[in-house]
């Protein structure tokens, strides 16, 4: 049974593991920037300065503590290795409780090259970058999280540049280098800390109702649904009946060799039994023999004491039993 126990617990955690690992800072994007700030987003003081906004594709909430801000990743390799440098314009994000971002929420960030205003300002500003990108890095100084290159006109007009749709990509351009032509553009308007699609959203109900009018896209589904979550129980039932059925097998063998080996202690002590009778019958046999088939003298059983009748014996002189008077 301790191995069941071992089997579920290692399924449990390993289901836990890739539940927490499936989704973490990698799901974070650029989503939306402006760095010609006149007289549109201000930040906390009433100013109105470059920023960049942060979403949260993913749905459960992310730590964006440690993450690096920068304009500049030529240093890149060199703060990833062991003992590196940060370089100086990375602004590592500190820790504060709304560094949390909940599922589908979005972060502001300022490029003002002013950190002592707050964990929300950045240490360097577009203005004096000779880069037109802004990056997002990982804790660990290794990782590409999100980069975004803004056309150069961006720092001439008050528009803002983002994802046309929140946070979408494609992954495999992105690891392989290439821009996101046609996912990044002039947004028509600005959407600070809210989602760039401002147009009318059609529901899920009616998407689904306009892509399946019958319905039998959703009975397929669930179908398919019901079916692989039954298949995986049969399987993990069939898992544990083996386990179980070999767990009940080595319990058997043990206590079937347990009993054969009391078996053979009790065989060799009734052996041992039986040679110690053999013996003592063999004894007892003999020794009647001897005693009534040999010869033996016959005694009188009387015992005569013959003393010389000049000398008495000490222990007859009435002396020595007798206390001397004493002399006057």
């Amino acid at each position: 049974m301790k191995s069941i126990y071992k089997y579920i617990f290692t399924v449990v955690a390993l289901f836990a593991v890739t539940a927490s690992f499936g989704q973490s800072v990698h799901d974070l994007r650029l989503n939306e920037m402006m760095i010609k700030n006149e007289d549109n987003y201000a930040d906390e003081y009433g100013r109105h300065v470059p920023w960049v906004e942060i979403f949260n594709t993913a749905y459960n909430t992310v730590n964006i503590t440690g993450c690096y801000l920068t304009d500049d990743t030529t240093g890149l390799a060199r703060a990833g290795k062991k003992g590196g440098e940060i370089p100086t314009r990375w602004y590592r994000i500190p820790t504060d409780q709304k560094m949390y971002m909940p599922q589908r929420s979005f972060l502001i960030f300022y490029l003002d090259n002013s950190p002592l205003y707050g964990p929300y300002h950045a240490n360097f500003t577009p203005a004096e970058s000779k880069t037109h990108y802004i990056a997002l890095i990982s804790s660990n100084g290794k990782e590409l999280l999100d980069i975004v290159e803004y056309p150069v006109e961006l720092r001439d007009t008050t528009r803002t540049y983002g994802y046309v749709l929140d946070g979408v990509r494609d992954p495999k351009a992105f690891k392989q280098g290439k821009r996101q032509s046609g996912e990044l553009d002039f947004l028509s308007e600005f959407t600070p800390a809210s989602s760039n699609e401002t147009g009318v959203k059609i529901s899920k109900q009616d998407k689904l109702k306009r892509d399946d009018p019958y319905g039998i896209g959703m009975a397929l589904i669930s179908m398919a649904v019901v079916f692989t979550a039954l298949i995986m129980i049969y399987i993990m039932l069939k898992i544990f009946n083996y386990v179980s059925r070999r767990a009940t097998q080595k319990s058997k063998a043990q206590e079937e060799a347990a009993k054969a080996n009391v078996a053979a202690v009790k065989s060799a002590d009734d052996k041992e039994v039986e040679a110690a009778n053999a013996e003592e019958i063999a004894a007892i046999g003999v020794a009647l023999h001897l005693h009534f088939g040999s010869m033996h003298d016959e005694e009188s059983e009387v015992i005569t004491i013959n003393m010389p009748s000049k000398h008495y014996s000490p222990w007859a002189q009435k002396e020595l039993t007798m206390k001397r008077n004493p002399r006057r």
